[in-house]
C-alpha cells in the first residue's frame, strides 16, 4: 500500500508539472505578438519626419522678394580714360524762371565726369550731350546754355582737367510721354567718348 501511494504522488507531482510548464509556454506564446506592436506603429512616424524640412524651405522661398529697380544705367566706356557716372535722372516742368513748353517737360541729368588722362583734358560743349528718346524714336539736343541760370552746375562749355573730376547737369526738352532714354557723350571733334544705354524715368 505505501509503494502504491508513493508512486500516485510522483506521478500526480509529474503531471503538475507538466501541466504548469505548458501554461508558460503558452502565456509566453501570447505575450509575443503585443511585445511586437509598438515596434510596428513606430515606423510610421519616422517617414513622417523628412517632409518637415521640405515644408520650410517651400515656405522660405515663397517669401522672397525682387527689388524694383528705377533708374537703370548701363555704361559702355571708349578707351579715353573718362568716366562718366550718372548721379541722378529727373523730370521737371520748371527750371527756375523757366517753364516747360506745352507738351515738354524737362529731363534733368546730373552727370560726373571724371578724367583719368595722364597728358589731356577732355573739352566739352553743350552739343557733346545728347539723349535718344526710345518711346518716340528722337534724338534730342540739350536746352542747358538756354537755362543755365536756373541750374547750380550746368555743364555747357569748358574742359575737365587730366587727374581731376566735374559735377554737373545737362537739360533736355522731352516729349511728357517719354521715359525711355539713352544717353551719349562725344568728344570735341564728334567721337563717341561713353554712352549710358537705359536710363529709366517714370
Amino acid at each position: 500500500m505505501t509503494k502504491k501511494c508513493v508512486i500516485s504522488f510522483l506521478c500526480l507531482i509529474v503531471l503538475v508539472a507538466f501541466m504548469v510548464s505548458s501554461g508558460c509556454t503558452t502565456n509566453q506564446g501570447t505575450q509575443g505578438p503585443a511585445q511586437s506592436n509598438p515596434t510596428l506603429v513606430a515606423a510610421p512616424s519616422q517617414t513622417i519626419s523628412p517632409t518637415t524640412p521640405q515644408a520650410t524651405i517651400a515656405a522660405s522661398v515663397a517669401t522672397t522678394t525682387v527689388p524694383t529697380v528705377i533708374v537703370t544705367t548701363t555704361q559702355t566706356p571708349m578707351d579715353t580714360g573718362l568716366i562718366v557716372t550718372l548721379n541722378s535722372a529727373v523730370k521737371k516742368t520748371k527750371i527756375g524762371t523757366y517753364d516747360a513748353k506745352p507738351g515738354l517737360i524737362f529731363l534733368v541729368l546730373d552727370i560726373t565726369i571724371k578724367n583719368n588722362d595722364n597728358n589731356n583734358d577732355f573739352e566739352y560743349k553743350d552739343s557733346s550731350f545728347t539723349v535718344f528718346d526710345q518711346v518716340n524714336n528722337k534724338k534730342l539736343e540739350p536746352n542747358t546754355n538756354k537755362i543755365s541760370s536756373g541750374l547750380d552746375n550746368p555743364f555747357t562749355s569748358g574742359r575737365v582737367p587730366l587727374k581731376s573730376e566735374k559735377t554737373g547737369q545737362v537739360v533736355f526738352g522731352v516729349p511728357d510721354n517719354s521715359k525711355d532714354f539713352k544717353f551719349t557723350l562725344v568728344d570735341i571733334k564728334g567721337n563717341i567718348v561713353t554712352s549710358i544705354d537705359t536710363i529709366n524715368v517714370p
